[in-house]
């Protein structure tokens, strides 16, 4: 296992190093968790939890300019987005009944939980991309105040 350099607990380990099983015992059921909701296969799910943990992109996160967690949370989306998209690529799943639901929430999940980039969401359902940056404010509004 490769050796990870950030502060535990707020406090600076001796030597400076915590190993990724320690970062994988802090940072591992928030990154499953974000995982489950973009894949909701549980054993998927593991499958790109071991490759976050196991990945040397968690090196990375070292020198992340904002916090460690944050990192994992980027590269625990990234992964399962992009796991996501090959799932699609072989067994594609048709949402007809949400097609046309342009709804905050919904927008957010075409974003957050399966990769599509504001302008992809926008034409996926035919509004502007500045609607669908409205949503996200909205729906972090409604989020906020829930």
């Amino acid at each position: 296992m490769s050796e990870l350099e950030p502060i535990k607990n707020g406090v600076a380990r001796p030597n400076g190093n915590i190993t990724s099983l320690e970062v994988y015992d802090k940072y591992g059921a928030m990154a499953y968790g974000i995982i489950l909701q973009i894949l909701p296969q549980v054993h998927l799910a593991q499958e790109v939890l071991v490759s976050v943990f196991s990945s040397p992109q968690l090196q990375a996160c070292n020198s992340y300019p904002f916090s460690f967690a944050a990192c994992v949370i980027k590269l625990a989306r990234a992964k399962a987005v992009e796991a996501k998209r090959k799932l699609m690529a072989i067994a594609p799943v048709a949402d007809p009944a949400n097609a046309l639901d342009a709804s905050p929430e919904k927008i957010f999940d075409l974003s957050f939980c399966q990769g599509f980039t504001p302008e992809e969401v926008a034409g996926k359902l035919n509004i502007s991309k500045s609607e669908v940056l409205r949503s996200f404010h909205e729906y972090f509004k409604l989020y906020r105040n829930a």
